[in-house]
C-alpha cells in the first residue's frame, strides 16, 4: 500500500514557489551579452563565459587582444599568472559576462544574521540568563 503526502494548501504552494523562484533567480551571476573584442579592459574579477567547441570556458582577469582573449579560470586565484589561458576569437561564441558569487551575499546575509541571532539566544537563555514570565 503506498502513502501519499498528504495534500498541501493552494496559498502554500503558491507561497512556497514564490521563494523558492526569488531565492533562485536572486542568485543569477547576471549574466550579460559581451561583444568581442571589447574595446576597454574589463574590470579584473568580472567572470567572462564563452563556448569553444563543445565547452564553456569562465575567465576573470581577461584580456583582450586583436585576435584573442586571455585569462585565468575564475576558479583560480587572480595571481595564478601561470594558470593564464588563451583562446582565439576566430574559435570562441556566445560570450557573456556575470559575477557568479557576488549576488548571494546580499542574500545570505540577513539569514546568517537571524541565524547567529538564535545561537546567540539560545546560549544566553541556556545559561539561565533568559526568563520570561
Amino acid at each position: 500500500m503506498t502513502k501519499y503526502l498528504p495534500a498541501v494548501p493552494r496559498a502554500r504552494q503558491t507561497a512556497l514557489f514564490l521563494l523558492v523562484t526569488l531565492t533562485l533567480t536572486g542568485c543569477s551571476a547576471n549574466w550579460q551579452p559581451l561583444a568581442i573584442p571589447q574595446p576597454k579592459p574589463l574590470p579584473e574579477r568580472t567572470v567572462v563565459e564563452f563556448h569553444v567547441k563543445d565547452s564553456v570556458v569562465q575567465l576573470h582577469g581577461v584580456r583582450f587582444t586583436q585576435d584573442s582573449v586571455s585569462g585565468i579560470s575564475w576558479l583560480e586565484h587572480l595571481s595564478c599568472d601561470s594558470c593564464r589561458v588563451s583562446y582565439a576569437l576566430k574559435d570562441i561564441s556566445q560570450t557573456r559576462t556575470g559575477e557568479p558569487g557576488r549576488t548571494a551575499w546580499p542574500l545570505m546575509t540577513p539569514v546568517f544574521a537571524f541565524l547567529g541571532l538564535v545561537i546567540l539566544l539560545a546560549t544566553v537563555c541556556g545559561l539561565g540568563g533568559c526568563h520570561f514570565d
